[in-house]
């Protein structure tokens, strides 16, 4: 999952959230109390944003069959699983209209035929990427 940078979140407590219980779930499955004791919230809060968790497909979290317990329902969460998902028909690289009005049609060219030098290098392994 893309973690954001912690100076670049809202400053809102429950900011983070789903990427927080992620963490939990990904040592062992557990119950709606003990996630929320570990939260220090009430469980009714806590089922309220575990909702959202639930949908997604950056990070798959299943609920088991809801158990009453006192006034509100208790699940038993399990990670699923964490894939990332990628698109199979990556879109195009952006750019701007004045950038493209200004290249040439050799620049243009002779950039295009750079990228996809690069690109098999990158492939070979030659090309050092991200270092």
């Amino acid at each position: 999952m893309l973690k954001q940078p912690h100076y670049r979140r809202n400053q809102h407590p429950n900011s983070g959230f789903k990427e927080k219980v992620v963490w939990q779930l990904s040592k062992n499955p557990m119950t709606g109390r003990e996630l929320s004791a570990l939260f220090h919230m009430s469980l009714g809060q806590f089922n309220s944003l575990m909702r959202g968790c639930l949908r997604g497909e950056t990070a798959v979290i299943a609920a088991s069959n809801p158990v009453p317990v006192d006034a509100c329902t208790d699940y038993t969460y399990t990670l699923v699983s964490t894939k990332r998902t990628t698109q199979k028909n990556p879109k195009a690289i952006v750019v701007s209209w004045r950038a493209f009005g200004m290249a040439t049609d050799d620049s243009q060219r002779i950039n295009t035929e750079a990228a996809q030098r690069r690109a098999r290098l990158i492939d070979a392994g030659l090309y050092p990427v991200g270092e």
